[in-house]
């Protein structure tokens, strides 16, 4: 029989074994603990920032709960930024790890600035729900801070086929092994908490626990309520040795603050009725379920608490669970948190406190993602008609949710009931306008890419609205992640120029309407026309005045359109300065917009640049590869992706597959239609045709290209594809007028691309400074040192400078 003493539950043990493992931690750039939950890891991990580190060092804690991904991928970039603010900025701007990224965040995290001692602690890591969680582990423990050791703790991950991340000089790994008490710990944990074991309960309790924590402790408080150990799963544990013995009023307060993937001590005090003071003393006497974050100021339930605390929830009666979720709605409102608003609001039923929210269409935008869609769908199916009614101001903004959910035959469905809904209601006629005035707004972006038809509505909104509408952010980007206004907009042969006249006259509607949003959009596509018809000194000339303007007004989009523009005029005319100077204000300006229709901008310019500088090695994998979908692009986009795909393909001679992906490319840029794709791939099918023996066809395929271009004195496109065409061209009817002008801007190509060298591909400003510290004699170690980056960092870099400068050795980069 054990012996008790003054008993303490609440005796926290940490096994010595375990803390010489995590006493490593100051040694390695990562650490991973990796243990199912309930073997401590979290406290184990607190334990050894309160009593082993200096109060010197820098430490940064984040908990992971089940909330939006990118809002979790916007957290740790803050945690980056504090002690490294371009870096911070540089990961947020990549955007959310996934295959197609993840050498960019590499390498960002390569870059990586942190001279003093500085720990960052990412916890809970696995419910973050990356795609490829140990792939992007492998690229952080090869980060270049100096000072920096970044803890992650994790339940187990998904590791076959990710990675052959092992432990190493920068990789330290802790397993459950090292947090499973032995008999020995299981002894002395017991006994410092008021309680003597008998060989034969060390052996029992050994092996009902597998010596975990979590089960140690509920067996304590089991063994303290009965004298006995008990036997059964871990809800049943749960349940016997905490939650039967709970008083009524906790055990409605615990479920209550569980639907919150973590929640604030005024959260928290609003649930329990209490005060604040008896709410925090409650929270904290359950320490071992209930986690306190020091950084965010909230609390996390235990996984293992929070999955018996749901299933306990499942049982109240749909009364109770209601009066829960509308209690939560509120409080998440007061905290304008808009996801767990919408969330509880919709589990609750109250489709009335849900109208009657305040809703912006850029904040239902921003959350309107696969976890959120099928509850915007059935708010909008199911919301009483009578609610509707009575809330039409709420109709618009979850009109222009479905079109970022791209259910456009669902928004022209619900067209007609909002319609209805604002002739009935209760409102003004003033009022009514305002929000028909949205509306037309909203349906203007169904005439996409008509420029009148789209005019026509703004037009209509603005008399209606009489002022700016509500509806677009002017933050919200404009071009579809598309680096081309003309692109976008040029749809009819023939008909360039009126098109433009339409931009010059309709657009300043659109800015009125708007308060701005897409300054200078009209300028730049007139620019890119000039370029297009080999007219480079106005197309520069434009190009400055749009991004003056579009920058006037903080339009990103826009301006990156306008270092897109530059950077092919710069090639054109072999004007290294000028290239350089496009190509890294690019990168800044990608860093700055983080938004997803802009997440693969840059792929494309690199992608269309650097195909034509003859350095594939910069251009996005998946660009290389051709996987061009939804998840990347939104239909508008994606023809642009074509003209790359398409000339990657031509220079890897692969002619049947250009000819079959062909067919695709032009049935996507007919949707809208945009013809600038169709001249290109039909160039390539002619190159392609040509090469295959096919001459017939190659030449009704340039036919078909000369077509739709000399009408409209387009000639660049084939002034970059002139050496496979020039023999098919006058063959295909090209008119001398044409075929001198096209022939002098394949000259100036050629011409330019030499002044710029074979191989000789801009360096990034790192880089550039790197080579100037090679030039001046200094070793990899040295320049690391003068940098605050690891060697690996430096190796990488010179690697890339080689490969760039078409050298092969160091000496040759110092001539």
């Amino acid at each position: 029989m054990a012996r008790k003493r003054q008993i303490k539950p609440e005796t926290r043990f940490f096994p010595k074994r375990l803390m010489e493992r995590l006493e490593l931690i100051k040694s390695y750039p990562l650490t991973l603990i990796e243990a199912p939950s309930g073997f401590g890891k979290t406290t184990a991990l607190r334990h050894f920032f309160d009593s082993k580190i200096p109060d010197t060092a820098f430490i940064s804690w984040h908990t992971f709960s089940f909330e939006n991904p990118k809002s979790s991928w916007k957290a740790f970039c803050g945690l980056i930024y504090d002690f490294d603010p371009k870096s911070g900025t540089e990961l947020e701007s990549i955007g959310l790890p996934d295959e197609d990224n993840m050498s960019r965040i590499k390498d960002a995290f390569r870059n990586l600035l942190c001279p003093e001692e500085t720990y960052i602690v990412l916890d809970d890591f696995a419910s973050w729900k990356l795609a490829k969680p140990v792939l992007f582990l492998e690229a952080l423990s090869n980060h270049g801070g100096i000072g920096l050791h970044i803890v992650v703790a994790s339940q187990l991950l998904q590791w076959e086929g990710q990675s052959t991340l092992l432990p190493s000089s920068r990789f330290h790994l802790i397993r459950e092994s090292a947090l499973a008490f032995s008999r020995s710990d299981i002894d002395a944990y017991y006994r410092q908490a008021g309680i003597s074991l008998t060989g034969m309960q060390l052996e029992e309790l050994e092996k009902i626990t597998e010596g975990w924590i979590m089960a140690l402790y509920l067996q304590l408080l089991a063994y303290i309520n009965s004298d006995k150990f008990e036997v059964g799963s871990m809800e049943d544990l749960i349940h016997k040795a905490l939650w039967d013995k709970l008083p009524e009023k906790e055990k409605k307060f615990l479920l209550a603050v569980s639907i919150f993937p973590g929640f604030s001590l005024a959260q928290a005090t609003a649930m329990s009725g209490m005060t604040p003071a008896e709410t925090e003393s409650l929270l904290r006497g359950k320490r071992v379920f209930v986690h306190f974050d020091r950084e965010s100021r909230r609390f996390y339930l235990h996984t293992l608490f929070r999955s018996f605390l749901a299933q306990q929830f499942t049982l109240l009666t749909e009364e109770k669970k209601k009066i829960i979720y509308i209690a939560g709605g509120d409080l998440a409102e007061q905290a304008d948190d808009r996801i767990n608003t919408l969330r509880f609001y919709y589990l609750s039923g109250s489709w009335e406190r849900l109208m009657a929210l305040t809703l912006t269409s850029y904040e239902i935008a921003d959350i309107a993602d696969e976890n959120t869609k099928p509850m915007i769908l059935d708010i909008i199916d199911n919301t009483p008609y009578e609610i509707k009614l009575k809330y039409p101001a709420s109709m618009v903004p979850l009109a222009f949710t479905l079109f970022f959910l791209h259910e456009n035959e669902k928004l022209l469905t619900f067209k007609e009931e909002i319609l209805e809904i604002i002739n009935e209601s209760a409102l003004s006629q003033v009022e009514k306008n305002a929000l028909l005035g949205e509306m037309e707004l909203l349906l203007s972006f169904l005439e996409y890419n008509r420029i009148d038809a789209m005019s026509a509505r703004h037009r209509k909104a603005l008399k209606l609205l009489g002022g700016p509408a509500a509806l677009i952010n002017i933050k919200s980007t404009w071009t579809f992640g598309s680096p081309s206004v003309l692109y976008l907009y040029y749809r009819e042969k023939g008909k360039l120029d009126a098109e433009l006249m339409q931009m010059d006259e309709c657009m300043p509607y659109y800015y009125s309407l708007t308060r701005g949003h897409g300054s200078g959009a009209e300028i730049i596509m007139r620019g890119e026309a000039h370029f297009l018809r080999g007219e480079l000194d106005m197309a520069e000339m434009l190009c400055h005045k749009a991004m003056f303007t579009a920058d006037s007004k903080r339009q990103s989009s826009i301006y990156q359109c306008g270092l897109f523009l530059l950077a092919r005029i710069a090639i054109f005319c072999g004007d290294k300065n000028m290239l350089n100077t496009a190509l890294q204000s690019m990168e800044e300006r990608a860093r700055q917009n983080t938004e997803d229709l802009c997440r693969y901008t840059l792929d494309l310019i690199k992608g269309f640049l650097y195909i034509l500088l003859g350095n594939k090695s910069e251009i996005a994998p998946w660009l290389s590869e051709g996987d061009i979908n939804d998840k990347r692009l939104v239909i508008m986009a994606q023809p642009f992706a074509h003209i790359i795909y398409g000339r990657i393909l031509l220079e890897q001679k692969q002619y049947h597959k250009i000819l079959g992906v062909s067919e695709f490319a032009l049935a996507i840029s007919s949707i809208f239609p945009n013809l600038l794709p169709q001249i290109y791939i039909k160039l390539y099918m002619g190159q392609a045709l040509e090469a295959l023996g096919k001459h017939s066809e190659a030449i009704d395929c340039i036919k078909d290209a000369l077509s739709i271009a000399l009408p409209d004195n387009i000639y660049i496109p084939f002034a970059e594809n002139y050496t496979g065409i020039k023999n098919l061209l006058p063959k295909a009817g090209c008119s001398s007028e044409a075929l001198e002008k096209i022939v002098y801007l394949a000259d100036m190509l050629k011409s330019g691309l030499a002044n710029l060298g074979q191989g000789d591909i801009p360096l990034t400003p790192r880089e550039a400074e790197v080579l100037l510290l090679i030039k001046e004699g200094l070793s990899n170690t040295v320049i690391a040192e003068r940098l605050n980056v690891s060697v690996s960092t430096i190796k990488a870099a010179v690697s890339i400078i080689l490969n760039k400068k078409g050298v092969t050795s160091r000496e040759m980069l110092k001539g």
